[in-house]
């Protein structure tokens, strides 16, 4: 009798409770949408992340990327599905630029480490132990007026700051101008520029995320997409020595810009041939024109890639550039710190060097290399040009400039000051 008592009892209970309502979402997640906890990813493949707007404030997001095209090292290991790989990339990025304010935000990455402190400039072309950049000196003006100026009355853009450090941060133009703002007294992470009209990006410094991808997509320190009139990136450190990282320094698809990047300097570079590679600057999507004057950087795989890829590139000019090798292991193909084109646009080379790999030659240090069939690199006292491409103004030379590199540690990033224009 009392186990039947206590039966009945469980019965009863049990049609007393109420099915409770559905939990409250939290405040900017969409209904039915959870929070990404995958280890290393900043967005969550398929999410939107949201946009921040160019009128100012702090709105940080993390947004996924556009996946790098591949860059093989020789046409025959290029995959078969790059293209289609790359279109499905550019609609992806198109998407996170007109994503609503709404956008769940996504599980962070976590930050790197603070960077290191230095008594003194540190080589791009450093041992295989990476450290982080050195950041003891206000940056300053060095070594005289710039080339080419920011468009006329960027100081009165419209502001949009950058405050996050662990998660990428999408800012969108919406057709007109911004002035992008990092911190005087911090690193921040990658951001993306999107949907501008002019864009001015003026000192600061960005160390990367302990990551190869962001979202199912390659990791860059800057990506200007979809832009259409002057985008002036100027000052800028880029600390790529992170642990765990793979990650390019400035990558653009916009077709329509001018890109002047100048005073520039990125710090130790990761990246393989197998998941992302690491280019020092590379106009994969397409420009209009690109301006290089004063950039240092180093990696462990690719430096300047300026051959078209998916989207047609109209001019372009480097000057006063070096590319080493970090020495950082391990090495996965790659190798070729710049990379031009034979009998495409043109091209000016004006002061640029390239110090490779311990014990590669220099011939197969760039691109086109000096084995090449169609368009060889010629060697002569230490210089690779490339006779048979009219294209091509000038050439590289081996080895680091004399006098050091042209952006020395200490002299951008935090506490920038801009040594003026010509």
């Amino acid at each position: 009798m009392q186990r039947l008592i206590a039966f009945v009892v469980l019965v009863f209970s049990v049609h007393q409770v109420v099915p409770g309502e559905a939990p409250e979402v939290a405040a900017g997640q969409r209904p039915g949408v959870a929070d990404s906890s995958a280890a290393g990813a900043g967005a969550s493949g398929g999410s939107r992340p949201g946009v921040a707007g160019s009128t100012g404030g702090d709105e940080t997001v993390a947004a996924g990327r556009t996946a790098t095209g591949l860059s093989a090292e020789q046409p025959e290991e290029q995959a078969a599905g790059a293209a289609g790989a790359r279109a499905q990339a550019d609609a992806r990025a198109q998407d996170l630029a007109e994503a609503d304010d709404e956008s769940p935000a996504q599980s962070p990455v976590a930050a790197p480490p603070a960077p290191k402190q230095s008594s003194g400039p540190a080589a791009p072309s450093g041992g295989s132990a990476a450290t982080a950049p050195t950041t003891t000196q206000p940056a300053g003006a060095v070594g005289g007026a710039l080339s080419w100026a920011p468009p006329s009355g960027w100081a009165d853009y419209p502001v949009t700051r950058i405050t996050a450090t662990n998660s990428v941060t999408t800012v969108s133009g919406k057709g007109g101008d911004v002035l992008v703002q990092l911190p005087a007294d911090r690193p921040v992470a990658p951001f993306i520029i999107a949907n501008c009209r002019n864009a001015v990006v003026m000192g600061g410094q960005i160390d990367v995320l302990p990551t190869a991808r962001i979202g199912g997509d390659d990791q860059r320190a800057i990506y200007v997409h979809k832009c259409t009139g002057t985008v002036h990136i100027e000052g800028v450190l880029i600390n790529g020595a992170v642990n765990g990282s793979q990650s390019d320094g400035i990558a653009v698809n916009a077709p329509e810009a001018l890109v002047q990047i100048q005073n520039v300097r990125m710090e130790g570079l990761r990246g393989t041939y197998s998941v992302n590679h690491a280019d020092v600057f590379q106009p994969w999507g397409g420009v209009r024109e690109f301006r290089i004057d004063r950039l240092t950087g180093s990696t462990n795989y690719q430096g300047i890639q300026v051959r078209r890829d998916l989207g047609a590139i109209g001019r372009g000019t480097i000057r006063n550039a070096n590319v080493a090798s970090s020495g950082v292991t391990p090495i996965d193909r790659g190798g070729q710190f710049i990379r031009v084109e034979c009998n495409g646009y043109p091209l000016s080379l004006d002061g640029v060097y390239v110090a490779g790999r311990e014990g590669r030659p220099f011939g197969v240090s760039v691109w086109p290399q000096s084995d090449d069939r169609s368009c060889p690199a010629a060697i002569r006292d230490g210089v690779a040009s490339w006779p048979s491409a009219p294209n091509i103004a000038g050439g590289v030379r081996q080895g680091s400039p004399a006098s050091g590199d042209f952006v020395p540690a200490g002299t951008v990033g935090l506490g920038y000051v801009s040594p003026g224009y010509r």
